[in-house]
């Protein structure tokens, strides 16, 4: 199970905001294929997938503040389920 998160981008950075989600729940996802875009005070980011396998649930909504480090959501290997 890869996790998919806010990445902290330096001192002053504590949260973003989720513009978009590209994949769904369940969907295939293939390595460096991004799933959600984000937006800092200073940038918009894509956030790719690592693994393969499939998307997890969703843990935050479009327009959510997230704050940096937590998980947007998970990528599960083959026969893996989310707890």
């Amino acid at each position: 199970m890869e996790e998919i998160f806010v990445p902290a981008l330096g001192m002053a950075m504590d949260n973003a905001v989720l513009l978009e989600w590209l994949k769904r729940p369940g969907d295939s996802v293939s390595v460096g294929e991004v799933v959600a875009v984000i937006e800092t005070d200073k940038t918009t980011l894509d956030l790719p997938a690592e693994t393969a396998g499939v998307l997890g649930r969703h843990r935050y909504a479009i327009n959510d503040e997230v704050p940096a480090g937590n998980t947007l959501c998970v990528v599960l290997a083959p026969g893996e389920v989310e707890a």
